[in-house]
């Protein structure tokens, strides 16, 4: 698969989990912060890609 096909998948996937995570646990926040919560989620499955490749 194309390196940005998997970007691509991965940024709409962790946006919606994040904005779905967000308005189940803490329903007063915004959608900003679901999306906030999104890209943590986006920069942690890379960071997990990373850290699985030095080994």
């Amino acid at each position: 698969m194309n390196a940005l096909l998997i970007f691509v998948v991965r940024l709409i996937l962790g946006l919606v989990f994040g904005i779905i995570l967000t308005r189940l646990f803490r329903p007063e926040w915004g959608i900003i912060n679901g999306v906030g919560m999104g890209l943590i989620l986006v920069a942690l499955a890379y960071g997990m890609a990373l850290f699985r490749k030095k080994k």
